[in-house]
């Protein structure tokens, strides 16, 4: 059982780019985590020996409650269902998971490492939260999402974040419990403060947004950011 914590990658399919720069992590136990059920993994399988490639089929996730964390996909069960079961079912051993998806840059396994040191007891890091102390409906995505506890609810860019272990148990706890997640904005914030679990905010991970175009003079190694949607681009800013 590997005492390190573990990077799990969220992609549709795995890329070539992304899977050149994982395979050469050290410090953590890297997982590719792939969406689609069609593409053929057997050849990155055979090619990224550091990478664990992980498929987990439909029926697994709804079978367990795990379903309706991205109602924008329009679907119920998407590539962050099956990270989360696995991470709750599968393979529990690790005490802090990160998850990130595919359109999040970061330089290197030291941007990684260097935020783990600085937060290394949170059982939640992502960018920082909004509240909704009422639970009004009318912004936001509120009128879209069903949550079944009471207010207060939160709600932020949750597209690379990192969970310990008591964090995703209580998440895997609400889907048994309720048959169901919901929308992962506002799940994880909302699990953590109900939960009353310690919840921090690295300003390194404050370039996670929505609504920004980034450029090589953006980017500094210390930082995580989303999105760049571009894979060459991740390359272009990579470069000295």
């Amino acid at each position: 059982m590997s005492t390190m914590n573990a990077l799990c990658l969220i992609c549709r399919s795995p890329d070539k780019i992304w899977c050149d720069l994982l395979n050469q992590f050290e410090n953590y136990d890297v997982y590719v985590v792939i969406d689609s059920e069609i593409c053929d993994i057997d050849p990155f399988i055979t090619e990224y020996k550091n990478i664990t490639f992980v498929s987990i089929g439909c029926e697994l996730c709804v079978s367990g409650g795990y379903t309706n964390m991205n109602y924008l996909m329009k679907k119920c069960v998407t590539g962050w269902e099956k990270a989360i079961y696995f991470f709750t079912v599968v393979n529990c051993s690790h005490q802090y998971v990160w998850f990130i998806e595919d359109d999040v840059f970061f330089m290197s396994e030291n941007t990684v490492s260097m935020i783990d040191n600085k937060y290394s007891n949170a059982d939640l890091l992502s960018n920082r939260i909004t509240e909704n102390p009422s639970g009004e409906k009318k912004t936001w995505h509120w009128n879209k999402i069903n949550i079944l506890y009471d207010p207060p609810y939160c709600k932020g860019m949750m597209c690379a974040v990192r969970m310990s272990k008591c964090m995703l148990n209580c998440i895997k706890n609400y889907a048994v419990t309720n048959g169901t997640l919901f929308f992962l904005e506002a799940l994880f914030p909302t699990i953590a403060m109900k939960n009353n679990l310690t919840h921090n905010f690295p300003p390194e991970m404050s370039t996670i947004r929505y609504d920004r175009n980034y450029n090589k003079s953006d980017i500094y190694s210390t930082h995580m950011y989303h999105p760049v949607k571009n894979i060459l681009n991740h390359i272009k800013f990579r470069e000295p």
